[in-house]
């Protein structure tokens, strides 16, 4: 048994959990029904305890213990598939997964299964009652016996107990030793068992059974020896392993011979049960054999008896039937009952036989299977025989009774017989008369005769054929046998009959079909000659000129127009037509239907070619007519696109990939260009729309819609390219202000930072400090005062930041996306460290504060209690005494009064809001910050709650006085509105009259006094409207306020009444009025404009450079007060030094001074330029005197700030020892010519100025500790900016009242009509917006600019600041950057010297360009520059990568400068390669220029010379090239170019040319090409027979894909300017001008290379162009040889060839044959010389009748051909031929007519004679070998029975070709398989060598060629030997060699 890879045992908590279980109950007990227990199965039965769990399942130990072996125990468990299918399942071992089993069940149930238990585990299958596992009810007690010894276990480590190594190796040897002898003989039995076969003997089969059986008796016995042998093994432990491992594997081998030796017992066995049987059987069935032919005879000859008998009374009854006697009755009668009784005696001979056969059958069962099958057989026979007997004797038994029936039958059949014949006999007639249908179509006349012969015949058979079926159904007997055979005569006749009628019927279908088929051709003929004329149509459009001007389009397109819709009729008619005789076909006879079928196929096929076109035709009309009436808007489009390339070209760098490499001023000035180009291309796309629209409106039908959709794609590319390019602008505007946001940010940031680091040093203590445990000092309360201010400020700021970064990020660019997010971070750190520092200093910060805010609170109590004063004295005018003021002091008075309550409500809200808010934040604070302020707070609200309380009083009384005053100012403007009436009055006065020639002036008063009227009527009106509401809700003014309503209605009234006199004359004198105030409006405007770009011109044209040079100056003051201080001067001491003790300073002294400060000073930033400092002297010399003065010099110290927080003003330095001497407000002025300081007791700046209001002098803090500014310096810059904005403001606000004022005007006159002076006015007044619109648009524009440059200033101002420490890093820079600069500088000045090189050839117009004379040595130099410049270019790059390995990791800006610097370099350099690349690349376009306008005339002028002289290209070549070379040298060409054109062309542009042609001289093939042009017609054109396109008349259309070769051009036709060439078509050589494109630029031609072809395998080289025979052959082509094309291809038609469906007549063999072939040729043909005879006539020896002997008969239908003859014998008056019978050759004469005019032979017109070998074929259309029936040979004849019928053939492709390897000219078949396109270039497949000779044989490898290499054919291809070989050229490297493009093995090595 072999080992098994166990279930791996259990864990060892497992193990260690089965000991410890608790002994418990049995659950399940294990029996058996063995008796036998030979393999140890007692071990395993008894009671099983539950013992844990294992893979999910129960296992169980075995309670008792084995007798002899306590130590085993046994385990019932589940093991999983972990290990294997085949280990799963529940086992029998001795431990839980242990490597020693007993026995296995696969089952995977919960619970172990009770039954199917395999033991041992690996047995076949399981015993049934071998084991059961049963659950153990409860209170059952076990009933299991003692246990057995363990079983031995599959697999495991058992040994014998105490046997020693070499006992137990002998035993293994014993048993060994008898299983291998035991096995042989096994062996022997089996090997004699297997040599038995069914012939052996019954003796020899029993003794190998016999043997077979004593060998499984041994086997058995031994297997029990080998497993008790086992067992007792296994009881030896583990040190038994190994025996009981040996002795285990002997266990298969028994197992193994025991089956075999069961197969061969089970054959054995059943053979000799065979042969046994058969013995018994076979002497059984000799007997039954023997019984069997003793009773056959006897049978036999009983139904012999019988059939003689019944064939009697046949023979009998015979006569008597056929002819009864009429006169004798007695002897009929007696007759009749003879018949009668011997009809009864048959009848018993025949009941006594078949009851002998039944006897002989019922016996024939009981026999032996063979036996019985040959008996059964016999006697089935016999008893059939005896069935047909009786049917025949049937009719006889009432034979007297039936007789007279029975004669009455035969008479009627008689006449059944007699109208059959007849009928016969016209059958036949009219199948000889249809016997012309074998000959072709039958006339009318011929089928209707023949159809009256054969109609009455099918009727008469019909008729016969009823009757006949009427009568077999009485019939028997032998009549019945009559009228079945007279039936089948019928069936036959009518079967003659429908042939007859079916062949008619083919006929007629046939006539029908002809006339068909004839119209259905006409019908299609019609269509092409109308699509002919469509052709001529459109000839005008096929000259070149795709759009005809407007007359002849028209024309032309009408014309179109008119036969494609004639075309397109006839073409619906005659598919039409076709479609309804396809359907019609179906009906006909299955050959005629196929045969019509195909020919209507061929006519539809035809159609639809013809339907194609016309449609190709209709389109091309279409698209004609489209492009004539799409002109317009096809030209917009153009324009429009045009436009848009010039936006994409300039937006360029906005599109590219790097775009955040750009500068910003690049971008900006990209975008400003895009910007630009965009309005233009916009405004130019805005114009297409508009056409398109119009268009659109136009549209008619779908072909106008197409060719507008066509047009809006275009469109739509082009706002799809305007889109692109605006999303471009939109992400460098992006990127731009991402940048800035960055930079404003981060400065922002910055100062935050700053901020929070110097609280940081104040609230922590230093690394130093803090590792030696120093605390850091307690900040004082004015520094956490400051620095509560500082956080709030910077959380402010950095929360703002924060958002503005984080709105940026999501659509920034990703190269910002990193900086922003990195700057988001660093808020989001400063927020933090704000909170913590906050919470550091909260009980510090928060009394502080909440003092701080106390002392605010007051002071906005203050403000309250001040505007409780103000209002007190704003009321003062109402309190005197006076109720009701003047109007005029009343309204100021309520003015003021309301301005002191504005003000007042405003101080107690903000108070309010204060105390609220911080009481709020101090009740969050501690009880020693909030306790006292909260008390404060409460006291100063009721303060301001007091002062309300009176604000409230206050706004009562002035409401009312309000009112008052109103009511007051209503009336007076009520009288006012009375006076104006009452003046209108009398200036109406003198126009009452209706007079209208008073003068102008007088005219324009009226008009004046009206508006003024109206104005104030208007007034009064208004302000009664308004506070109307007001009014009449007072009861005091109530009555007052209708009284005032009611005046003012009057003078209303009054006012229309005069209005009406006035109204003819105020229109005219509004508009003029109101035009002059808009124009006065708009000259303000101009003002306005005007005065905006003045005050920003210092900013915006100058740039701020007076503003710089103050900041330079304010640097020299800082630096001199240092050096004052340092020195103890005073300004006047430091003035008199510099001067020299003088009162002024002259501009060169002082200018020297200024030059002398920086080492003088040791301030780096005073070294300016030159020209600053002159003007930093002309800013200083204030009044312009040419010196600077003591009070000029000591001007430039004084300083001037403003207050930005409040501060107090001190009397010392020293914050703490200070007292205070004012309080500063924001918005102070204060001056100074002091420096500011630092105290350095809180790091505060601070500064000794005077408060210019009141002249107090004292110090103030600038700057906090914490980086809280107090006041700001002013600069002249700052108070510039300010002014400004303001004035650009106010300009701005003042042109937006004059485009309100417009627009409000125009909205008044939008009733004004459309005539009359309003009218006018208005249409003025709206000419003058788009000039406000520009006013607007720069003011936008000039805000927007000033914003840029302030920043910029800011930039500037800032570098020059630190602008001696950028040039201190810029010179450490400029150290880097140097040495690279002077490569780049070489390098510019030799892409410079390569440009100016170049200058003199790419200035050249075309026609200087022709004659320019040193092409190649301009080429020669400029190559050579070139390869300078990149020299240099290429040490720019190795010294931008050497200078970039020397720059610092952390870089300052001026290293990073440079490292930006360098990459531009190296940017400048890659652009100088561009800019190199382009010079020689419009170089070799100049020189390409000179070589297309030279190889055009030179190839003409070539062209020309070969006509002249005769020449073929080949000729010419060996007339230019120089005897001896295989190539033209240049010198050789050029000499013979210039030999035959002087001096026309310079003779380095000729060498030029050589050159372009092939390096190193030009080879045979390359000098063909070059003169050698070819076109191919891509869209069809003209052909025309001259070169003016407007005389020129066309010769025909040149399709697509037809090949043109060049003959003259390409010239341009002036008129039309269209490019032409004249050339020959290949296809059939016209010759004729043709278009290469056409006026709208749609290409006709295509220039192509000269067509070569490959042959794919051996071919046929033929002379001409229709195909020949043998005779016509030139040569057959080898497989890839090589063709150039001489003419073609074109189409080879053919002529339908005819074949014939015939019947040989030596043979009879039947097939189709060829009259005649699709080239012409005849095979056979139809003569007189063969005759048939129709009449039996004799042949014999001599042509005298008289004299002649018979040679032999000639049967009707015989045929025979005639060797001499016919001669006519006028004595006998007969006709004689001497002829050969066909039959047998027999040669004699024969009378063809006789002296009475029979005819005996006629010539046969159904008879070929064939005149060539040829096949026949079983179909009609094949030709092939597979489909031969034999070979026809010359001189046979051929009988016609189908035909002749045409068969079609597909028109082929040929052209003309030259073989390359020996110049054969030939036509050639372009089939797939037969030939390809070959090119010059072929590509490597397989590595090759390169030989220096075409010989492989002492060839010299040149190099390898590689695989993919490209190489090009210089000579070949050649066969050399087996080898197809030819020369080349590598393109990699130019080698020139011969290669192998195929072996000799057929092996390809390179493919073209």
């Amino acid at each position: 048994m072999p080992p098994v890879v166990a279930p791996r045992p259990v864990s060892p908590a497992a193990a260690m959990a089965a000991k410890n279980a608790a002994v418990d109950k049995p659950v399940l007990r294990v029996s058996t029904q063995s008796k036998n227990d030979e393999i140890g199965i007692q071990t395993l039965v008894g009671d099983y305890l539950e013992k844990g769990t294992n893979h999910g399942k129960k296992f169980y130990q075995k309670t008792q213990k084995i007798a002899g072996h306590e130590d085993i125990d046994v385990f019932l468990y589940y093991w999983d598939a972990r290990d294997g299918a085949d280990f799963s399942g529940w086992w029998f071992g001795d431990q839980v997964g242990g490597s020693q089993v007993w026995a296995r069940n696969p089952s995977h149930g919960p619970n172990p299964p009770r039954v199917g238990w395999r033991v041992p585990w690996d047995a076949p299958s399981a015993q049934p009652g071998l084991l059961f596992v049963d659950p153990v009810s409860v209170g059952a007690s076990s009933s299991v016996g003692p246990p057995a010894a363990p079983p031995p276990p599959t697999t495991g480590p058992p040994s014998h107990a105490g046997a020693s190594p070499a006992a137990s190796q002998a035993r293994v040897k014993q048993a060994t030793q008898k299983v291998d002898a035991l096995e042989a003989s096994c062996r022997e039995a089996m090997k004699a068992s297997k040599a038995l076969t069914p012939d052996s003997d019954e003796e020899e089969v029993a003794a190998a059974n016999g043997l077979l059986q004593q060998q499984q008796t041994a086997l058995v016995d031994m297997q029990k020896t080998l497993t008790q042998d086992i067992t007792e093994a296994r009881k030896g432990g583990i040190s038994a392993t190994g025996l009981v491992t040996e002795l285990s594997k002997l266990s298969p081998r028994l197992r193994a011979l025991q089956a075999g030796l069961a197969v061969e017992a089970t054959k054995v066995k059943s053979l000799l049960q065979k042969l046994h049987s058969g013995v018994v059987d076979s002497k059984r069935q000799a007997e039954q054999a023997k019984e069997l032919e003793e009773s056959l005879p006897p049978a036999k000859e009983a139904v012999a008896s019988a059939e003689d008998s019944v064939e009697a009374v046949a023979m009998m009854a015979a006569p008597l039937i056929e002819d009864p006697p009429e006169d004798d009755a007695d002897l009929l009668k007696k007759a009749l009952e003879e018949v009668e009784f011997s009809a009864n005696d048959a009848q018993n001979k025949i009941t006594e036989a078949r009851s002998q056969i039944n006897v002989k059958l019922q016996g024939a069962r009981k026999f032996a299977p063979e036996t019985r099958k040959a008996a059964l057989t016999e006697f089935s026979a016999l008893q059939q025989k005896l069935t047909e007997t009786q049917k025949k004797l049937n009719p006889y038994k009432n034979f007297q009774k039936e007789f007279k029936a029975r004669v009455q039958a035969r008479k009627a059949l008689q006449a059944l017989t007699e109208k059959l014949t007849s009928a016969e006999l016209e059958v036949e007639k009219a199948k000889m008369m249809s016997a012309a249908a074998e000959r072709g179509q039958m006339t009318e006349d011929e089928i209707s005769s023949t159809e009256k012969v054969v109609e009455p015949a099918k009727t008469s058979i019909d008729d016969v054929s009823r009757s006949l079926e009427q009568k077999l159904r009485t019939a028997d007997g032998a009549l019945k046998d009559e009228l079945v055979q007279m039936k089948t005569q019928a069936s036959a006749l009518k079967k003659n009959a429908d042939s007859v009628l079916d062949v008619l019927r083919k006929q007629r279908e046939g006539l029908a079909t002809v006339e068909m088929l004839q119209l259905a051709s006409q019908k299609v003929d019609t269509v092409e000659e109308r699509f002919a004329k469509c052709q001529e149509a459109e000839m005008p459009f096929l000259k070149g000129l795709e759009v005809l001007p407007g007359e002849e389009s028209s024309k032309a397109i009408s014309a179109c127009e008119s036969t494609a819709r004639k075309t397109e009729s006839a073409l619906h008619q005659a598919r039409s037509f076709l479609k309804s005789k396809t359907l019609e076909a179906k009906r006909y006879t299955q050959e005629v239907a196929t045969r019509v079928t195909d020919e209507l196929k061929a006519h539809e096929t035809r159609l639809e070619g013809l339907a194609k076109k016309v449609e190709t035709f209709r389109k091309e009309t279409t698209e004609r007519k489209m492009a004539a009436l799409m002109a317009e808007v096809v030209d917009a489009v153009c324009a429009c696109e045009k436009k848009v390339e010039v936006l994409v070209k300039v937006a360029e760098v906005l599109t590219s990939d790097d775009l955040e490499a750009v500068s910003s001023s690049e971008l900006k000035e990209a975008i400003e260009k895009a910007g630009a180009a965009e309005q233009e291309a916009s405004a130019s796309m805005s114009e297409v729309r508009k056409i398109f629209a119009a268009k659109q409106r136009e549209a008619k039908g779908p072909d106008f819609t197409a060719a507008l959709a066509k047009v809006k794609a275009r469109m739509d590319t082009c706002q799809q390219d305007l889109s692109k390019m605006r999303k471009a602008a939109g992400s460098g505007e992006r990127l731009i202000k991402g940048k800035e946001v960055l930079s404003e940010e981060e400065e922002k940031v910055k100062q935050v930072e700053e901020n929070v680091t110097s609280a940081e040093k104040k609230l922590k203590p230093g690394e130093e400090e803090a590792a030696l445990g120093i605390e850091a000092a307690q900040p004082t309360d004015a520094e956490i005062e400051e620095m509560s201010i500082a956080f709030t400020s910077g959380q402010k700021t950095l929360k703002a930041s924060q958002r503005v970064l984080e709105a940026n990020t999501s659509g920034a660019p990703a190269s910002l996306k990193a900086p922003l997010q990195k700057l988001i971070d660093r808020c989001k750190t400063g927020l933090s460290k704000i909170s913590e520092f906050m919470a550091m200093t909260k009980d510090q910060r928060e009394l502080v504060m909440s003092r701080a805010y106390v002392r605010e609170a007051k002071a906005k109590a203050d403000e309250v209690d001040k505007g409780v004063e103000r209002v007190n004295q704003a009321e003062l005018p109402f309190l005197k005494g006076i109720e009701v003021l003047a109007l005029n002091e009343a309204t100021t008075t309520i003015a003021e009064s309301e301005a002191a309550s504005a003000a007042l409500q405003s101080s107690v809200s903000t108070a309010r809001t204060f105390i609220a808010s911080k009481n709020l934040e101090i009740k969050h604070f501690g009880a020693a910050a909030s306790k006292s302020a909260s008390e404060e707070f409460a006291q100063l609200t009721e303060r301001i709650n007091t002062a309300a309380a009176k604000l409230g009083q206050f706004k009562k009384d002035t409401e009312g006085r309000k009112k008052t005053a109103l009511m007051q100012e209503a009336s007076e403007k009520v009288s006012a509105a009375e006076a104006a009436v009452k003046k209108m009055a009398e200036a109406a006065e003198p126009f009452k009259d209706g007079e209208t020639d008073m003068a102008e002036e007088e005219c324009e008063k009226l008009v004046d006094r009206l508006k003024e009227t109206q104005d104030a009527v208007a007034e009064a009106n208004k302000l009664l409207a308004d506070k109307q509401r007001d009014m009449l809700a007072n009861a005091a003014h109530k009555d007052t306020f209708k009284e005032l309503q009611t005046r003012l209605r009057e003078t209303k009234n009054e006012l229309g009444k005069h209005q009406r006199v006035a109204s003819k004359y105020e229109k005219k004198y509004a508009a003029k009025r109101l035009l002059k105030e808009a124009n006065d409006t708009l000259a303000g405007m101009d003002e306005e404009v005007k005065k905006a770009k003045q005050i920003s011109a210092p900013l915006l044209e100058e740039g701020g450079a007076k503003f710089l040079v103050a900041a330079s100056v304010r640097t020299l003051a800082a630096a001199l007060r240092d050096h004052m201080k340092d020195k103890e001067l005073t300004h006047e001491g430091l003035h008199s030094s510099i001067s020299d003790g003088m009162s002024h300073i002259p501009e060169d002294k002082f200018v020297a001074y200024l030059e002398s400060l920086p080492e003088a000073l040791s301030r780096e930033e005073l070294a300016f330029t030159s020209a600053r400092r002159v003007e930093i002297f002309k800013y200083i010399d204030t009044d312009e005197d040419g010196s600077v003065s003591q009070s000029e010099f000591k001007a430039i110290f004084l300083q001037k700030f403003i207050c930005v927080k409040e501060i107090t003003l001190t009397d010392g330095f020293e914050v703490v020892k200070g007292k205070t001497q004012a309080k500063i407000e924001p918005g102070t002025m204060l001056e100074t010519y002091h420096g500011h300081q630092t105290d350095p007791s809180n790091g505060m700046m601070r500064i000794e100025c005077t408060d210019v209001a009141n002249s107090r002098t004292g110090f103030v803090t600038m700057e906090g500790n914490k980086g809280t500014k107090f006041i700001d310096l002013i600069s002249p810059f700052t108070t510039f900016c300010k002014d400004m904005d303001k004035g650009v403001y106010e300009s701005i606000k003042n042109v937006a009242k004059v485009s309100a004022f417009l627009n409000d005007k125009i909205k008044e006159l939008d009733n004004a009509g459309r005539a009359g002076p309003l009218a006018e006015a208005r249409a003025e007044l709206v000419k003058l917006k788009p000039k406000v619109a520009t006013a607007q648009e720069n003011l936008r524009k000039m805000r927007a600019k000033a914003a840029a440059a302030k920043k910029d200033f800011e930039k500037k101002e800032l570098a020059e600041r630190n602008a001696h420490i950028v040039a201190r890093e810029r010179k450490e820079a400029e150290a880097i950057t140097s040495p690279t600069k002077a490569k780049v500088e070489l390098m510019e000045a030799a892409v410079k010297a390569l440009e100016e090189a170049a200058k003199p050839l790419f200035s050249l117009s075309t026609t200087d360009l022709n004659a320019f004379a040193s092409p190649l040595a301009t080429s020669e130099e400029l190559e050579k520059l070139h390869e300078a410049c990149v020299k240099s270019i290429e040490e720019v790059k190795a010294s931008v990568s050497e200078q970039l390995k020397k720059l610092p990791e952390e870089m300052n800006t001026s290293m990073a400068e440079a490292k930006k610097e360098l990459q531009k370099m190296l940017g400048k350099s890659a652009a100088v390669k561009k800019q190199g690349a382009g010079v020689m690349g419009q170089m070799r376009a100049k020189l390409q220029s000179i070589v297309d306008a030279r190889s055009v005339e030179v190839s003409g002028l070539l062209r020309k010379e070969t006509q002249q002289k005769g020449l073929s290209f080949d000729q010419l070549f060996l007339e230019v090239v120089t005897p001896g070379d295989e190539r033209i040298s240049e010198a050789a060409f050029c000499k013979y170019v210039q030999g035959i054109q002087g001096e026309t062309f310079p003779e380095e542009q000729i060498a030029l040319l050589c050159r372009h042609l092939e390096k190193g001289g030009v080879g045979r093939r390359r000098f063909q090409a070059f003169l050698q042009k070819y076109f191919k017609v891509v869209k069809s054109i003209a052909i025309t027979d001259g070169f003016d396109i407007s005389k020129a008349k066309t010769l025909r259309k040149a399709e697509p894909d037809e090949l043109v070769e060049l003959l003259e051009g390409p010239s341009k036709d002036e008129k039309s300017s269209v490019m032409r060439i004249r050339g020959k078509s290949l296809a059939d050589g016209t010759e004729g001008w043709i278009s290469l494109k056409g006026n709208q630029g749609t290409p006709f031609l295509e220039e192509v290379e000269k067509p070569f072809y490959s042959s794919q395998m051996e071919i046929p080289l033929q002379r001409e162009f229709k195909m020949e025979d043998e005779d016509g052959l030139v040569r057959t082509l080898k497989a890839d040889e090589v063709l150039e094309l001489v003419e073609g291809p074109r189409k080879q038609v053919f002529e339908p060839a005819l074949r014939v469906r015939g019947k040989a007549s030596s043979d009879g063999a039947m097939g189709w044959f060829t009259v005649r072939d699709k080239k012409g040729a005849v095979f056979a043909e139809a003569d007189g010389k063969y005759y048939s005879c129709t009449s039996s006539v004799a042949m014999t020896d001599n042509m005298d009748i008289k004299e002649c002997k018979v040679i032999r008969k000639l049967a009707v239908g015989e045929l025979f051909t005639v060797e001499e003859g016919p001669i006519e014998e006028k004595e006998a008056g007969i006709t004689r031929v001497k002829g050969k019978a066909m039959k047998d050759d027999v040669e004699g004469w024969v009378t063809v007519k006789g002296n009475l005019g029979t005819v005996y032979a006629e010539a046969s017109t159904k008879h070929y004679c064939v005149l060539q070998d040829m096949p026949l074929t079983k179909r009609f259309t094949s030709s092939s070998s597979g489909e031969e029936v034999r070979k026809l040979e010359k001189g046979e004849a051929m009988q016609v029975l189908e035909g002749p019928k045409e068969q079609s053939f597909p028109p082929e492709t040929r052209f003309k070709g030259k073989a390359l390897s020996d110049g054969a000219v030939g036509w050639v078949t372009i089939t797939s398989k037969s030939v390809k396109s070959w090119t010059p270039f072929y590509k490597c497949k397989v590595a090759a060598p390169l030989h220096d000779q075409i010989a492989t044989e002492g060839a010299t490898v040149v190099r390898q060629v590689e695989v993919a290499e490209a190489l090009e054919l210089l000579e070949g291809p050649v066969h050399e030997g087996n080898e197809l070989r030819m020369k080349a050229r590598a393109e990699k490297d130019s080698a020139v060699g011969w290669v192998t493009i195929k072996d000799g093995e057929g092996k390809r090595l390179f493919e073209s």
